[in-house]
C-alpha cells in the first residue's frame, strides 16, 4: 500500500534522515522506532506531504506522491495525528472534529461522521462542547485521533501517540489502535516506546541517524540482541 525508497530529508545544512526504505502493506501496523533525532517524525511528515523530500520516492496504492502536497496526501487517504496532538485548544470538541473532516465531507456526510466519531469516543460526547484546551492530555489525544478519523482514510500515520500519557491511558489507546486495524484500516506507527510498538505491530523498521538500520516482524525484532540492548533494557 506504502512504499518508500532511499528517502532523504534536509533542513537546511543538516540531514535529518539519510536513509528510510520502508513498506506497509494494507491492513497492517507496522511501527517505526528509535531512539529521539532518529528522524522519525520527519519521515512521518515526509510521507504526509508536510515536509518536502530531497531524495528518494513515496509510493501510495502504486502512484508515485514524491513531494505531493499534504492536501494531496490527505485526499488519497493519508491522515496524520502529529506528535502532541495539535489540537485546536480554543475551539471545541465538535468543533475539531468539523475540521478534520472540511475538505473531504459535504456538510450531511460530516455530520454523519461526527456521530460515528462520538459513538467510537464515548469520551468525545461528554465533553462535545467543551473546549479542546480542557481536556486531559488523554482526551486530546482521542480528539487527535477521531479528528483525523473523520477524513475516511485508508491509512492513518500515528505519531507518538502515547507521548505525555498516564499509563491507563496508553493501555486505552493502544487498545483503539489495534480496533482500528480489525477495522480495516492500515497504520503506520512512530512510538519511542519500542516495547510497546513490537506489542501491538505486525512489523517494525528501526531507525538511527537518519538511516533504516533493521527491520523485520515485530517477533523477530523483540527477540534481536541489538532491539534489546539498545532499546528494550536488556
Amino acid at each position: 500500500m506504502l512504499k518508500v525508497e532511499a528517502l532523504r530529508i534536509r533542513y537546511g545544512e543538516v540531514e535529518a534522515v539519510r536513509r528510510v526504505d520502508l513498506a506497509v502493506g494494507r491492513g497492517e501496523i507496522v511501527a517505526l522506532v528509535g531512539a529521539n533525532g532518529a528522524g522519525k517524525s520527519s519521515t512521518l511528515g515526509a510521507i504526509a506531504g508536510l515536509i518536502p523530500v530531497s531524495g528518494g520516492k513515496v509510493t501510495f496504492d502504486g502512484r508515485d506522491m514524491t513531494g505531493a502536497a499534504a492536501e494531496t496526501m490527505s485526499r488519497s487517504g493519508i491522515a496524520l495525528v502529529p506528535e502532541g496532538r495539535r489540537i485546536f485548544a480554543s475551539l471545541t470538541v465538535a468543533e475539531n472534529l468539523r475540521l478534520g473532516g472540511a475538505m473531504h465531507l459535504n456538510a450531511s456526510e460530516a455530520k454523519a461522521r461526527e456521530e460515528e466519531m462520538v459513538e467510537l469516543f464515548p469520551i468525545l460526547k461528554t465533553y462535545y462542547r467543551v473546549k479542546g484546551g480542557n481536556l486531559s492530555g488523554g482526551e486530546q489525544q482521542m480528539l487527535a485521533i477521531a479528528r483525523a478519523l473523520m477524513s475516511k482514510p485508508r491509512m492513518i500515520l500515528l505519531d507518538e501517540p502515547s507521548l505525555g500519557l498516564a499509563p491507563q491511558m496508553i493501555d486505552t489507546v493502544f487498545d483503539l489502535i489495534a480496533n482500528l486495524q480489525a477495522s480495516g484500516l492500515t497504520v503506520l506507527l512512530v512510538e519511542q516506546n519500542v516495547a510497546l510498538a513490537l506489542e501491538i505491530a505486525d512489523r517494525a523498521t528501526v531507525l538511527a541517524n537518519g538511516e533504516a538500520v533493521l527491520a523485520g516482524t515485530a517477533k523477530e525484532l523483540a527477540s534481536s540482541e541489538l532491539v534489546r540492548q539498545a532499546y528494550l533494557g536488556a
